[in-house]
């Protein structure tokens, strides 16, 4: 899947794991960053955040991850964070404030996903259909001096869990949605199995597609974020946006 294509390619980032002080040049450096996580850039009434887990920084420091740019320079995360959760760790978290120099190098790159498409209201229905996108780790290669960035993303239902409460996590601040191999490959991929393993794909947004006022147009709304997975059990675990939607005014 071409990441400069897919609509909501422009508010996700890969985190990398590549120790270092301030904003660098790859070039500078003999080793190569690796793949750790997804998180979304978000704006909100009037700043601009990063999203992802809170788990990501349990065993890494912050200044330990950046993000890439197309001008091929890397850019550290902000020494504050604030992590969203709860003693049960089922929210699971983080957001960081991007400014200045940070946030002009990203843009460089990148897009802020607008306050308008952050769905805190949305309410999760068994007949909608929702896409998680991200990276999964060791599909990102380094072929020579650039990266070859492969993102994935899938269509799938909600999956009610009966005994959901007994994993620590519940209905009210937390999303349950199917995955299985054999139904969900890549969009534009002609395997029929996707990947037996999904780590990386943590702070990967899920999203609702909505028809737009063309014809053909769409627009996504970013409804949740994935944390956790549970592929033995055939489903993976989010948290609903509308848990920051205090925290991002």
């Amino acid at each position: 899947m071409d990441p400069e294509e897919f609509p909501v390619a422009k508010f996700t980032v890969q985190l990398y794991f590549f120790p270092f002080s301030d904003t660098i040049k790859l070039a500078d450096r003999d080793d190569a960053p690796v793949q750790i996580a997804t998180g979304i850039l978000i704006k909100g009434r009037s700043k601009h955040f990063l999203l992802t887990c809170k788990h990501v920084f349990d065993h890494v420091k912050i200044s330990d991850l950046i993000i890439l740019t197309s001008l091929g320079f890397s850019v550290g995360l902000p020494d504050e964070i604030k992590f969203v959760n709860n003693a049960t760790d089922s929210i699971d978290l983080a957001l960081f404030e991007l400014k200045n120099e940070r946030l002009a190098e990203l843009k460089s790159r990148y897009s802020f996903l607008p306050y308008k498409n952050l769905g805190f209201s949305h309410i999760f229905g068994d007949e909608l259909f929702y896409m998680l996108y991200g990276y999964v780790n060791k599909r990102t290669e380094l072929i020579e001096h650039a990266f070859e960035v492969e993102s994935f993303a899938y269509l799938t239902n909600t999956r009610h869990y009966k005994r959901f409460e007994e994993l620590g996590f519940n209905y009210n601040e937390n999303i349950s949605l199917e995955y299985n191999r054999r139904k969900q490959s890549d969009f534009d991929d002609n395997r029929k199995i996707g990947p037996k393993e999904l780590k990386g794909m943590s702070g990967g947004g899920i999203w609702l597609s909505m028809a737009g006022k063309k014809a053909d147009t769409y627009k996504y709304i970013l409804v949740g974020i994935m944390i956790e997975e549970r592929l033995e059990r055939g489903f993976i675990i989010g948290t609903k946006i509308e848990l920051i939607e205090n925290e991002i005014i």
